[in-house]
């Protein structure tokens, strides 16, 4: 090997093949040709004196060799990140470019007011959206994709994980207007006959949901699962079963019912990497999100 040709250009190449799957993949996330992007895994490949990756058809699957270079990769790329904001941060004014990892639910509920007042007083900050669950999120943060995640909030933080809280949800019981005068009225009596529309059985949501119901001795059965918010409502407005959603959700379509048990609540807010350099761009984030 002889690691004085290797370059940032082909490690980003080759993090983005992994990631997507595809050459072509990865070229529309980098902006490049993919001759391009091939160019730059055969010279990373010549460099290793090792195949990275396996074609399968249009699709490539990571050798032993490219598993073993995954880590070492993001994390050098993720350091050359922050020495470059390091720099920008010799400067008064708060500019650079944040990957930010958030939530659908987040994005559309939360996130436009702080966007705006961010706009309006960092015209410099440049934001890159990437819309994942929360889940996701949280392992982009880890593995140096993001910036900062907005997400749900799980129970058990990873230990390089830095974490607050922003918004707090009530998740309430809600049905279509429609059939609220079906029988039986009782919350508890309905979620025992009728089918629930849940978030998916992996999602924070979803745990602190069913701990509530098993608080009252349910399991409902789910009948359909999405882990998107939006769609679950919809779901229920067309009379599909009954769910649990943000009270602030709540549409001239639905009702939301009693819930004689504790308040089912979830913490929503900004999740960092402890251990990597918190730049001044990331503070004015956090600081427009905190002031919302």
């Amino acid at each position: 090997m002889r690691p004085e040709q290797l370059s940032v250009e082909s490690l980003q190449a080759f993090v983005a093949v992994v990631d997507t799957g595809a050459f072509s993949a990865a070229a529309e996330r980098l902006y490049l040709t993919q001759p391009a992007i091939s160019k730059r895994i055969q010279s990373l490949e010549a460099t290793l004196e090792r195949p990275l990756f396996e074609r399968q058809g249009r699709r490539v699957r990571p050798t032993e060799v490219a598993e073993r270079l995954l880590p070492e990769a993001r994390e050098i790329l993720a350091r050359l990140r922050a020495i470059e904001q390091q720099i920008a941060d010799l400067d008064t004014v708060v500019h650079g470019r944040i990957r930010l990892a958030t939530s659908h639910h987040i994005a559309l509920h939360r996130l436009p007011g702080p966007l705006a007042a961010m706009r309006a007083r960092y015209p410099d900050l440049e934001l890159s959206l990437a819309f994942m669950d929360s889940e996701t999120g949280v392992e982009a943060i880890l593995r140096g994709d993001a910036d900062l995640a907005l997400a749900t909030l799980p129970d058990d933080l990873p230990g390089d994980i830095e974490a607050e809280t922003v918004w707090t949800d009530e998740l309430v019981p809600m049905i279509a207007r429609g059939r609220n005068s079906e029988t039986p009225l009782d919350t508890l009596e309905r979620l025992k006959q009728w089918p629930a529309i849940l978030p998916p059985v992996d999602s924070t949501t979803r745990r602190h949901i069913e701990q509530s119901l098993s608080a009252q001795g349910l399991r409902p059965r789910a009948a359909q699962e999405s882990p998107y918010l939006e769609v679950i409502r919809m779901m229920i407005g067309a009379g599909l079963g009954i769910g649990f959603l943000p009270r602030s959700m709540a549409t001239d379509d639905l009702i939301v019912l009693d819930w004689p048990g504790s308040a089912i609540t979830r913490s929503l807010g900004w999740v960092r990497h402890a251990q990597r350099y918190r730049s001044r761009t990331v503070d004015a984030v956090i600081e427009a999100l905190q002031s919302r």
